[in-house]
């Protein structure tokens, strides 16, 4: 197997997806289509499934993971690498029949489960796909001549379909993921992390009575609860709280893509509410895991600055950097097409912000060390070290890929239809950069 593409995801994961189910959350194929059941035994070795399998481990990359198979192909990390540091607890070969693409239900490590597009938020790199935030803001817009000539596939509700009659609704309700969960507890004894995505779980009636069944699978003291959040719905803290006990340790993703200057503009959220928020969970929680991810695009780019200011703000344990692969018009490189030099010095000025704040925690180190993300043992703060990780990757891939014209002129169509749709000015927030109806320009602060 010296050619196979191991990928965990392939041998041991499962992901609840939009009407179909998947291995990972860039892996787009239709593997199953969900229709009868929801059942992971059901599933998992399904027909889809064994094909993606074998093309994977005979050293042909599936379709439906184009993503990573760019992202490696430049040098950078893909979405299989995460499991690189447990990669022999995930990956056991001997649960993988290489004739049939069959695994043994001991294989599956890794479940994502996605209850509906039910979301607080209209994020402006999303879609009415995986928010009805966004289905809200579409409601009476009709795309034009002009969205289908720019591929603008989030207005003309064509992203993440690959026909554009598809139904990509999701919809798995209390009694169907009574089901679901009730099958990993019987059947799949070797989870190792489940993961939940949204729409905003906080803000979906399913996500607490799901905590609770998942508590009774035999192996929960071992399992690892991840999920992605804007915390900027309306929940109650000590109830969240109470509810991750049981398992080995739960990570709260925090999707917060944007600072101060960028985030009602960008996410449609509050910034307070989001602070006070993190603010009373730390206060009770005192053993989950609270990250930052920022979801990088092109308008990310733009106020790279004033976004790592905003997250030294928060008390959390790490700051992940994720690169927003499509849609296209809105990849980060597109900024370096006009403006390397100042995307460079852009992206410094954020890691001398990260350098700035180590400097003043250690300068009165017993201040600081109430922080989550201090590490006596290794004397570091991990929020620190990974936001600069996070921007070195940034940056490299930023100018190491290639984004065309026709993406850029996408792009400016883009800023100005979502500008008059979510009935809001580019102008009122960003600082460094002005658009005037038709092209974006830098402004030179004195």
């Amino acid at each position: 197997m010296s050619n196979s593409i191991v990928c965990p995801y392939a041998l041991g994961g499962i992901n609840y997806k939009n009407g179909f189910v998947t291995s990972c959350p860039q892996q787009s194929d239709e593997l199953y289509i969900i229709e009868d059941s929801v059942k992971p035994s059901d599933i998992i070795n399904s027909p889809g499934f064994l094909k993606h399998r074998k093309e994977m481990m005979s050293g042909t990359w599936s379709q439906g993971c184009h993503l990573c198979k760019e992202a490696e192909e430049i040098g950078s990390q893909s979405m299989r690498h995460d499991f690189d540091h447990v990669l022999d607890r995930v990956v056991d070969l001997n649960l993988y029949d290489s004739d049939t693409g069959e695994i043994d239900f001991a294989s599956l490590r890794h479940v994502e489960i996605r209850f509906s597009n039910s979301c607080n938020m209209a994020c402006l790199h999303c879609s009415d796909v995986y928010s009805s935030g966004w289905m809200t803001k579409l409601k009476h817009y009709e795309a034009d001549e002009e969205d289908r000539k720019h591929k603008l596939i989030q207005l003309t509700r064509e992203f993440h379909k690959t026909d554009k009659n598809m139904n990509l609704s999701i919809s798995i309700s209390i009694e169907q993921m009574e089901e679901l969960v009730s099958d990993l507890n019987k059947n799949f004894p070797n989870i190792m992390k489940i993961d939940f995505a949204g729409g905003e779980v906080l803000y979906q009636k399913q996500f607490f009575p799901c905590l609770e069944l998942l508590a009774q699978h035999p192996n929960a003291a071992n399992i690892r609860l991840a999920f992605h959040s804007n915390f900027n719905a309306k929940f109650d803290p000590v109830k969240l709280s109470k509810l991750l006990e049981p398992f080995d340790r739960s990570i709260i993703h925090m999707s917060l893509d944007a600072g101060k200057n960028i985030y009602g503009y960008f996410r449609t959220g509050d910034w307070d509410k989001l602070t006070e928020n993190v603010r009373v969970f730390r206060e009770i929680d005192k053993k989950s895991e609270l990250n930052i991810v920022c979801t990088t695009s092109a308008y990310q780019i733009m106020d790279i600055e004033n976004i790592f200011e905003s997250f030294m703000e928060l008390d959390v344990n790490f700051i992940d950097c994720s690169i927003v692969y499509t849609p296209r018009y809105m990849n980060p490189s597109l900024m370096a097409l006009y403006f390397a030099d100042e995307v460079k010095a852009d992206i410094q000025k954020a890691k001398d912000v990260v350098e700035r704040e180590r400097q003043k925690r250690f300068a009165n180190l017993d201040q600081h060390t109430y922080r989550r993300s201090w590490n006596p043992r290794k004397r570091e703060f991990t929020d620190l070290r990974t936001a600069l990780e996070g921007l070195n990757e940034v940056e490299h891939y930023v100018f190491n890929n290639h984004v065309s014209q026709a993406q850029w002129e996408a792009f400016m169509v883009y800023i100005r239809k979502t500008d008059k749709i979510w009935q809001q000015k580019f102008n009122e927030h960003m600082v460094n950069y002005k658009f005037n109806g038709t092209n974006i320009e830098r402004i030179e602060h004195v």
